[in-house]
């Protein structure tokens, strides 16, 4: 994995880094039973219930200048019952997985064409994702669910940074609060947009070309 511009590397193997709550990440007695009260046979199962339980649970609110964004954990997510965007659905999804003891990273990317209209995806450790695999599972955590079939489950490539054609990864992290380039840290609108550029102008473009269709 090259890691020009990779504000926070991976830790693949560290499966407990990404079971632990953290400030944007946190976690309350609510989502412990939310978790608690979902009981699937596998783990991919289970990330399946927990996006449908988000999408019958929470309103996706559609305003892209919403000035909450960006600011609040997964507790007040889910005291509003209301989601920003992707990242707010990223933070509730990964502290709702970790409460049920499935390792789950943010994965932050930026638009390759326009490094603005970045995009949170998550990253979920499946240990019987099948054919006795132990896996890295990636989800777009934002999509819309009416039913457990809705759900697209796909392996994360671990040296591929190109998530999908459109966005590259800059960031594998266990809490977004964490992620600081320049002193600039996910914190605002303004705040994102700015670290976005700065990611752009140092990263390494030739790396964009993807090396297999993934959606």
């Amino acid at each position: 994995m090259k890691e020009d511009a990779l504000l926070q590397k991976p830790e693949f193997e560290n499966l407990q880094k990404y079971l632990q709550f953290s400030k944007r990440t946190d976690c309350n007695e609510e989502i412990i039973k939310i978790a608690m009260n979902i009981n699937e046979p596998t783990d991919g199962f289970t990330i399946r219930k927990i996006l449908l339980w988000m999408n019958q649970n929470t309103v996706r609110l559609v305003d892209a200048k919403d000035r909450k964004k960006f600011k609040r954990s997964s507790t007040e997510i889910l005291e509003s019952g209301e989601r920003t965007g992707c990242c707010d659905s990223s933070t509730l999804f990964t502290s709702i997985a970790r409460a049920k003891g499935i390792p789950t990273m943010q994965i932050i990317c930026i638009n390759k064409d326009t490094g603005r209209d970045g995009h949170f995806y998550v990253a979920s450790y499946l240990k019987n994702s099948g054919n006795n695999r132990r896996d890295w599972i990636l989800i777009d955590s934002d999509t819309p669910v009416k039913d457990i079939r809705d759900v697209r489950l796909s392996y994360l490539d671990l040296n591929d940074r190109n998530i999908s054609r459109r966005r590259y990864a800059y960031a594998y992290t266990d809490d977004y609060s964490n992620v600081e380039l320049n002193g600039i840290k996910i914190n605002s609108i303004e705040n994102m947009n700015r670290l976005q550029d700065n990611v752009l102008n140092i990263i390494d473009k030739k790396d964009f070309i993807i090396k297999r269709e993934r959606d």
